[in-house]
Formats: C-alpha cells, structure tokens, sequence
C-alpha cells in the first residue's frame, strides 16, 4: 500500500498546478508537471535497472527515485512561484519558461542521481 503511494506521491502537484497557475497558463503547467514525471521515473527505471539504486557515486542513503522527486518538487515550487508573477506573459514565452524548467529538471535531477 505504501509502496503505491511512495511511487505516485508526486501526482499530488497536478491539481496544486492546475489551481494554482492562471487559466491562460494552465495547460503548460500541466504539460510540463506531467512530462517531469515520465522523466523522472524514466531516470529511476533506467538507475535502478543498472544496478545502482542508491545512485552510481552511492554518496546519498536515499533511493534515485526519492532523490529525483526531491529534485523535481523543488522546481516545481520555483516553477509555482516564477508562474504567479508572470500573469501576462504570453503563450510563447510561457512555453519557452516551461521547457528551460523542464531541462533544468533533467539535468539536476540526473546530477542527484548520479551522487
């Protein structure tokens, strides 16, 4: 039981997301917490199928995948803050935010997978 809700506890940043973020923002939101998700657990996988689930470096007790959905959280907030002040940005720019968000995820998240 525990397990299930350990593996999906980041979900709980879609409806925070969607509340949170203004209507015309929205779906990036959702877009870019949704896609960090799948990477996320798509570095988890690919860690723990190697053979290193406490990371390559074994540096850090927790797991990858508690390590990556720290990583990830982190961002989010800064995304949930940087996104309220940005209430008139338009559609490209706000798409452009999501996805250096998006690569800033992947790499921090990879670097504390590593360690």
């Amino acid at each position: 039981m525990f397990d299930v809700i350990y593996s999906w506890i980041d979900v709980i940043w879609l409806p925070i997301v969607y509340f949170g973020a203004y209507k015309q923002h929205r779906w990036w939101s959702i877009g870019l917490i949704l896609f960090s998700m799948t990477l996320i657990r798509l570095l988890a996988e690919i860690m723990t199928y190697s053979g290193y689930n406490n990371g390559i470096m074994g540096f850090l007790e927790a797991n990858v995948h508690t390590r990556g959905i720290i990583v990830s959280s982190f961002f989010y907030i800064l995304f949930m803050v940087l996104s309220y002040y940005s209430k008139d940005t338009k559609g490209a720019a706000f798409m452009a935010a999501c996805l250096s968000i998006f690569f800033m995820i992947f790499v921090s998240s990879s670097i504390a997978m590593i360690l």
